[in-house]
């Protein structure tokens, strides 16, 4: 069938035809934050994330677990860019009635991850809505070039990841299966729906290095990630192993799945996708651990291929999207 109305993307780029008049900023629209100069050698860095129950929260998660959620989202993109972000401010609808129990559940879950993660929430706003919507903002400072942007990629760097993927995506299909026995052997899959984690200390410890040329977070998707260092770097993404998480490689098996699709083409793993040269990747690594390669830049016009039996296989720049 076809499809009637815009994308998210498109939605977006009708948006933007008419924001991006005025002076040059230093990142663009299509970046993880928006940065506004304050005074000469500062930048605000400014984020905003929308969770929406229909959309945004599966089935058997806890409203505090939706807040955290919320501010997880909004703390993952600050990680990309290797910025501490310091204050928080949420917009809340709900629809009525609201149950004592219910609000304060959901204060509890945007109090304790705004503190995991270093941040205090300052304010916000609530309103009457028809479905659940927590919109978090967050805010930091950045001294001048210290932003590590979507668009820096260069040939001859590693291409590396801070973990394994297709965990939520598997927890997904789990969760809306309804399978106790699949929850029960696959609870660290369902958890990483449920208990998301932003990757903030390991951006800030890369940040640092002064290595990282590019970075997302992968809250889209891996192959939509890396298809946007791609496409804005202008250059060619050879993948030459798809991270899988072990317990996806295990889930897809058993229930005849295409462990590599449930890898690349998921969502809502915040963790980071980056590029970094070649000689400086084990440095880096040693910073952050976790740090895997999964493939190298190339020169090019911005494609994404995987290399499988020695084929190079197109990795479409797919990943969740709302309005489709």
């Amino acid at each position: 069938m076809k499809r009637k109305g815009l994308s998210e993307r498109e939605i977006i780029a009708v948006l933007r035809t008419h924001f991006e008049s005025g002076p040059r900023l230093p990142l663009g629209f299509d970046d993880d934050v928006a940065i506004y100069p304050f005074g000469k050698t500062q930048h605000v860095v400014v984020k905003t994330d929308m969770l929406v129950g229909t959309t945004d929260v599966p089935a058997g998660m806890t409203f505090g677990q939706a807040a955290r959620k919320a501010v997880v989202a909004t703390v993952s993109d600050f990680a990309a860019k290797g910025i501490q972000p310091r204050a928080l401010m949420i917009a809340l609808g709900m629809p009525p009635p609201v149950l004592l129990k219910t609000a304060k559940e959901i204060a509890r879950g945007l109090e304790t991850s705004a503190r995991e993660y270093g941040c205090r929430i300052i304010g916000g706003d609530t309103s009457e809505t028809k479905d659940l919507i927590i919109d978090c903002i967050g805010i930091g400072l950045s001294a001048s070039g210290n932003i590590i942007p979507r668009n820096g990629a260069k040939p001859g760097d590693v291409v590396a990841v801070t973990g394994d993927f297709g965990k939520t995506t598997a927890g997904l299909k789990i969760l809306l299966s309804k399978s106790k026995m699949s929850r029960r052997k696959y609870s660290r899959l369902v958890n990483a729906v449920l208990h998301p984690t932003a990757k903030l200390r390991d951006g800030l410890r890369l940040a640092k290095t002064g290595s990282v040329h590019s970075s997302i977070d992968s809250s889209d998707g891996l192959a939509w990630s890396l298809s946007e260092i791609a496409r804005l770097s202008r250059a060619n993404i050879v993948v030459e192993r798809v991270p899988i998480a072990k317990d996806v490689a295990e889930f897809a098996k058993e229930y005849r799945l295409n462990a590599e699709k449930l890898a690349l083409y998921g969502g809502e793993e915040y963790e980071l996708v980056l590029t970094v040269p070649r000689n400086r990747f084990e440095s880096a690594k040693r910073r952050v651990p976790s740090l895997r390669k999964i493939g190298r830049v190339e020169e090019g016009v911005g494609r994404v291929v995987l290399v499988k039996n020695n084929h190079l296989i197109p990795v479409h720049p797919q990943g969740y999207q709302h309005f489709v």
